[in-house]
């Protein structure tokens, strides 16, 4: 195995936009990102990582007006919301943002360098304007009708009808309005400033082809731009919200930097906000950025290609050698095809997808790295279903990882008084397994170093495959009479095989991969180890292990949708500033909506518990002479004794569409506040017949 210890290497995963929580389609780049990060800080490599929250652009300017809050007050709220996410998903990154005085400062600092250099000019432009507001109307501050599909409600970016979808300047809408007040703009010149990117057309062209890391969907990408011929790009909007463009182009006062151009400086601003922050040296980021030899990694998605093969290049190369040495450009952008979510486009308006706050409350996040690691999008989009899911979850973690792992910590406890036992002679079997052992950190190591994630993922799970047939073969449990020698020897073996899945799985499952390491009696982090240290047979005889409980347990499909379910009606909006925190304005629906939910008072008069599932219940329920008795399923047997619930009053909407869960009919809902591990039923605070109307 090669190694890294003389590597550099920024780890670079795309900056989230700080409008929403990100779904898993999203997060999937800051995880690949961290596992590869992860993965790299065990071979020893001299690493960093930049990435963080993507502030700016009209679509926060937007919300805050709705929110009547400033745009900076709604960035920090929404940043908080999301490194809390982040540390649940344990995915520890160098994550900034853009809204703060230091990525200002810099950014402004390096378009100054590109504009004593030359690459930026200014031209007039047409311009939507509105009279009553007194401001310019880029991108989402205008609506009208699509001029392609006749759709109302276009933005002044983008169509969002499901057949069109193309993208348009707020100039080509048929009658726009004004998001603000609704009234009519009228077009009006005004002055902007553009980047030439035409002028790096060759270095760019020459880069691509000579890149033989880029993925080959990037390269062909990025060819057919070429060839169509780079041009030069708006650098500058009429905006509020931004960073002011005028420190670094004397006559553009007012102006602010397009977050396009800006956001994705903040790879090497976050680097040097590192540098002072950690390492208080300001040169820091120097020692990367300005390094031929730094391999700077790229994770995105197929959308973004464009921004990160030529347009951040060319943004580099415009500061040629003004700060002592040029960019080195990006050693690889690891392009990952769409994650869909069961045949469809995650959506935030439309309720479509799962955001990473829900993932978390249903499930340890090690489930979630391991399945979209597991199912990365690498060659062609990937669907998420829940039966995958299913599948992935029980057969894969559960049954072949965690039952191998729990099988022998309870062989090694019950057969050598919880010690690691002696090694002795190895036969033909045994020399085999070992054989297995020194191979597989080599060939994990391979398929990260080539960016195949899943086939990294499948390794690791075939190679727990070969230790429980290793198991199966040897039956220690039937020589524990005859030959006890031969016993210790393959229960040291499969030990020393934990030890190797320890540290080969901390990139992916870092929660279980301390579990099993610290069970091992061993000292220090898994993630701390070497790499290739997995493959050697390092396990002291004679250490103390600890007693464990199971790492995985399986999933119920059916039941785990229905919580997921109540999640999405507990928070109907994926949007951040829709989500309760303290002295936050709260999202609100029409009244009318309201009126349409029947909400009834009733009485359990019998509950049973649903036969293979772990917390559904099936409960009879009195809702008067109106409507009468219904059958409900509901997620209460952790909560609840099913002998205590009879006689219990509830609230219960009863107009929601019947559904089956586990082949039993459900004929409405029950309302509950959740706070943490405790549940309270709603109910009136004073006795009222069944079937009373909640109004």
């Amino acid at each position: 195995m090669e190694t890294l210890r003389d590597q550099k290497y920024v780890i670079c995963p795309a900056w989230p936009y700080i409008n929403a929580i990100p779904h898993l389609g999203t997060v999937l780049h800051l995880l690949g990102a961290d596992i590869f990060f992860r993965y790299l800080k065990l071979r020893g490599a001299d690493v960093i990582s930049a990435t963080g929250s993507d502030c700016h652009g009209t679509p926060i300017e937007v919300a805050a007006i709705d929110e009547n809050i400033s745009p900076q007050e709604l960035v920090d709220k929404n940043h908080v919301k999301i490194l809390t996410l982040l540390e649940k998903w344990n995915i520890r990154l160098n994550y900034s943002k853009t809204a703060n005085p230091f990525h200002y400062k810099w950014v402004q600092d390096f378009y100054r360098r590109c504009f004593e250099n030359g690459y930026i000019f200014s031209k007039e432009v047409d311009q939507l304007y509105c009279e009553l507001d007194k401001r310019f109307l880029p991108d989402r501050f205008v609506e009208g009708i699509c001029p392609y599909c006749g759709a109302s409600g276009a933005r002044g970016d983008q169509c969002d009808a499901p057949d069109c979808g193309k993208p348009l300047s707020p100039i080509e809408l048929i009658d726009p309005l004004c998001k603000i007040c609704n009234n009519s703009p009228i077009i009006k010149t005004t002055t902007q400033w553009y980047y030439d990117f035409s002028a790096f057309q060759e270095p760019l062209a020459e880069y691509i082809h000579q890149n033989e890391q880029l993925p080959e969907n990037a390269r062909k990408f990025s060819v057919n731009i070429l060839n169509e011929g780079l041009q030069a790009r708006t650098l500058t909007r009429d905006l509020a919200w931004g960073i002011p463009a005028d420190k670094a182009i004397p006559k553009a006062k007012g102006k602010s930097i397009y977050v396009w151009l800006e956001a994705v400086l903040g790879y090497v601003s976050a680097s040097a906000e590192l540098g002072e922050r950690e390492h208080n040296d300001p040169n820091f980021w120097k020692k990367y950025w300005l390094d031929q030899d730094t391999r700077t990694v790229f994770f995105i998605g197929k959308d973004n290609i464009f921004f990160h093969t030529l347009l951040f290049p060319g943004l580099l190369l415009g500061t040629k050698e003004s700060y002592g040495k040029p960019f080195v450009l990006p050693y690889n952008v690891s392009t990952t095809e769409f994650l869909l979510f069961e045949d469809k486009k995650f959506s935030k308006s439309q309720g479509i997808g799962i955001w990473i706050d829900d993932a978390a409350d249903l499930l340890p996040t090690d489930y979630w790295r391991y399945y979209l690691a597991a199912t990365r999008p690498e060659i062609k989009d990937t669907n998420f279903t829940w039966s995958e899911f299913e599948q992935r979850v029980n057969n894969d973690l559960n049954d072949v990882l965690g039952n191998y792992i729990h099988r022998i910590i309870v062989l090694v406890n019950k057969y050598c008084d919880g010690k690691i036992p002696e090694c002795h002679r190895l036969d033909d079997i045994d020399r085999e397994f070992v054989t297995a052992i020194h191979k597989i950190p080599d060939s994990v190591a391979d398929y990260f170093d080539r960016f195949e994630f899943k086939k990294a993922v499948s390794s690791i799970i075939d190679f727990a495959r070969t230790a429980n047939a290793y198991l199966s073969a040897k039956e220690p449990w039937k020589l524990v009479n005859t030959d006890f020698i031969a016993v210790e020897t393959t229960l040291y073996l499969c030990a020393q095989s934990l030890l190797t899945l320890s540290i080969l799985i901390s990139p992916i499952l870092p929660e279980a991969s301390e579990k099993i390491w610290t069970t091992l009696g061993q000292v220090g982090k898994a993630e701390e180890q070497d790499f290739d240290e997995a493959g050697k047979l390092k396990l002291q005889p004679g250490t103390l292990i600890k007693e464990s409980e199971p790492l995985f347990s399986k999933i119920d499909i059916e039941e785990l949708q229905i919580q997921f379910k109540e999640l999405r009606i507990r928070s109907k909006s994926d949007s951040i500033e829709e989500i309760p925190v303290p002295e936050q304005k709260q999202s609100t629906i029409p009244f009318e909506d309201f009126q349409k939910l029947d909400i009834r008072i009733g009485t359990i008069i019998s509950a049973e518990k649903i036969p293979k599932t772990k917390n559904l219940l099936k409960l009879k329920v009195n809702l008067g002479s109106e409507i009468g008795q219904r059958q409900l399923v509901a997620g209460l047997a952790t909560f609840r004794e099913v002998e205590e619930l009879i006689g219990q009053r509830l609230t219960v909407i009863v107009n929601l569409e019947p559904a089956t869960i586990r082949g039993v009919r459900s004929e409405g809902m029950l309302l509950a506040a959740v706070d943490g591990e405790d549940l309270s039923l709603l109910i009136p605070d004073q006795e009222v017949s069944d079937g009373t109307r909640v109004t």
